[in-house]
């Protein structure tokens, strides 16, 4: 398959993990009526009938944050490192392992965030930044030669 046919549907598959997460948070916010503002917990009491206030928020909320505020630190950084591995035409069977590998284990990574897996979230976020170090390796290495 071509690299950037490659590197297209990688950046489809990473939204659409980092747009279940948001579902998540959404649908905690919801369940234990967590919002940040008043007026979303009123439309949601409109939409869909009231129910009783929350103490707090839910852990399952803090938890996709985290997932959220994780991928921020991590996929823009690795999506602007792949541009210029294409762009450099590095090795172009890294393509076809080193993508597919970092989504594989950024999804790994939230279900385990989630879900409260040690040591898989520890694991899963390791591979994605060695994923992303090798891969500015072979950037560096064809720069210089």
């Amino acid at each position: 398959m071509d690299s950037w046919k490659i590197y297209g549907l990688t950046v489809v598959v990473l939204f659409l993990k980092m747009f279940a997460a948001v579902l998540v948070q959404g649908y905690g916010r919801y369940q234990h009526r967590g919002f940040a503002n008043p007026e979303d917990a009123v439309m949601f009491d409109r939409l869909f009938g009231k129910k009783p206030n929350a103490s707090r928020q839910s852990d399952l909320v803090d938890r996709a944050q985290s997932v959220l505020r994780n991928d921020g630190e991590n996929i823009p950084m690795f999506l602007f490192i792949s541009i210029v591995y294409l762009q450099l035409n590095c090795w172009s069977a890294g393509v076809a392992i080193y993508l597919p590998l970092f989504a594989i284990a950024r999804i790994i990574h939230m279900i385990s965030y989630l879900k409260a897996l040690q040591p898989w979230r520890n694991v899963s976020y390791q591979l994605g930044v060695w994923v992303t170090v090798v891969m500015a390796g072979h950037i560096v290495w064809r720069s210089l030669s």
